[in-house]
């Protein structure tokens, strides 16, 4: 008897924190704006699940949307009965969205929240709300998802997936890159267009062309824990092809001098980065290799004879080269950021030449030597090598 009821207490053990669901608000975005009052202002956006489900929706908003003043984000998270009359339950969270007036002020202090709260998952995207109020975010409804914050993580995910506009970054990725000697960490920048007070307004999914939106517009660059400028999406796929972590995308090139142009869709990628010490200062080689197809062709060329490839990945390659050079100087020049982990990758390869710049690898950086290869292999041209439409 006495064995029975130690098996017992010990399957009932894990009972000891559970929460009623009707006690408690499921949060799937946080929002941190600079407060009017106090340090910070959060908001948080928590779902109607049946509001989302289509059978049982009544017509009401899907999501509720709530914000609160306070010096510390733990401290607003616990203090939300203030104004609602359920718990927050965080676990769910998908989205955190910062403002650039935060961002720019230093975000580290209530990331550390974020790093030693138990009932935060790894599983949510960080992103930086341009040239509007965090809140924004969160307020600006979509019919496909009608959780704003269901909706920003969906579009994150596809657009890694389909084109390598953005980073696929969780909080240990960029608490990694942050304390890390030889990489610094960047974030996904949003930007409200539209009108932000119609954005909460259920009207604004029912229109063909919405008043307000959200759309992804560049990747924002975090140094010392503080935003120090953007980057363009175009650069984020040059930066991922540099770090061995593009999916896919499609890359357009001219096909000469004139304005006819060809689409080269990647299927696969990888990336080697040799690093090692040339005449004193850091070096590296960057050799990328691509497989893919040719899904749009306007060029005169005829694609079945047996040169036609190689002509195509020879111009897709000196792009390519040029254009992830650019990305690079362009960091380098404006931001001596090193977004894309040629520290991290000296380190592993050349320690003894890397403690040189340990302490400051921002000067190794700023003049080290980078050659780019780029190589393109092009496996068919699509269901046809005839061009059908254009003469």
């Amino acid at each position: 008897m006495i064995i029975v009821l130690i098996v017992i207490v010990s399957l009932l053990s894990g009972c000891w924190d559970r929460k009623e669901l009707r006690n408690v608000s499921v949060v799937t975005g946080m929002a941190v704006d600079v407060g009017d009052h106090q340090k910070y202002k959060l908001t948080v956006e928590t779902t109607a699940a049946s509001e989302v489900n289509p059978r049982s929706a009544e017509g009401y908003a899907p999501a509720n949307v709530q914000a609160l003043e306070g010096n510390t984000i733990a401290e607003l998270t616990h203090k939300f009965n203030i104004i609602s009359e359920q718990s927050l339950i965080l676990s769910h969270m998908r989205v955190l969205v910062i403002s650039e007036e935060v961002a720019e002020k230093g975000m580290m202090e209530f990331m550390d929240f974020m790093d030693r709260n138990r009932e935060i998952r790894d599983d949510f995207d960080i992103v930086i709300a341009r040239d509007s109020k965090a809140a924004s975010v969160l307020k600006t409804n979509n019919m496909y998802k009608k959780s704003a914050s269901l909706k920003i993580f969906t579009q994150l995910v596809s657009m890694y997936n389909d084109w390598g506009g953005v980073p696929k970054l969780r909080l240990n990725d960029f608490i990694r890159i942050y304390k890390s000697d030889g990489q610094t960490p960047v974030l996904v920048a949003l930007k409200v267009k539209g009108d932000p007070k119609k954005g909460g307004n259920i009207e604004n999914m029912k229109t063909v062309t919405p008043e307000n939106k959200v759309d992804v517009d560049s990747l924002a660059i975090i140094k010392g824990g503080k935003l120090v400028g953007y980057i363009s999406i175009y650069d984020v796929r040059n930066m991922l092809f540099v770090q061995n972590n593009l999916k896919s995308t499609i890359i357009t090139a001219k096909c000469g001098n004139g304005a006819k142009s060809m689409g080269y869709r990647v299927t696969a990628s990888k990336t080697n980065v040799i690093a090692t010490e040339e005449d004193g200062v850091p070096s590296f080689t960057i050799n990328v290799k691509t497989e893919g197809n040719l899904q749009n062709n306007e060029c005169l060329t005829n694609m079945s004879k047996i040169y036609a490839f190689k002509g195509y990945e020879d111009i897709i390659n000196k792009k390519m080269e040029r254009a992830i050079l650019d990305t690079v100087n362009r960091t380098r020049e404006q931001y001596n950021a090193d977004i894309f982990g040629l520290g991290e990758r000296l380190k592993d390869q050349d320690y003894k030449q890397f403690k040189k710049y340990r302490d400051n690898w921002d000067e190794g950086f700023s003049k080290a030597k980078i050659n780019i290869r780029f190589n393109t292999e092009i496996k068919q041209a699509g269901l046809r090598k005839e061009r059908a439409f254009i003469k």
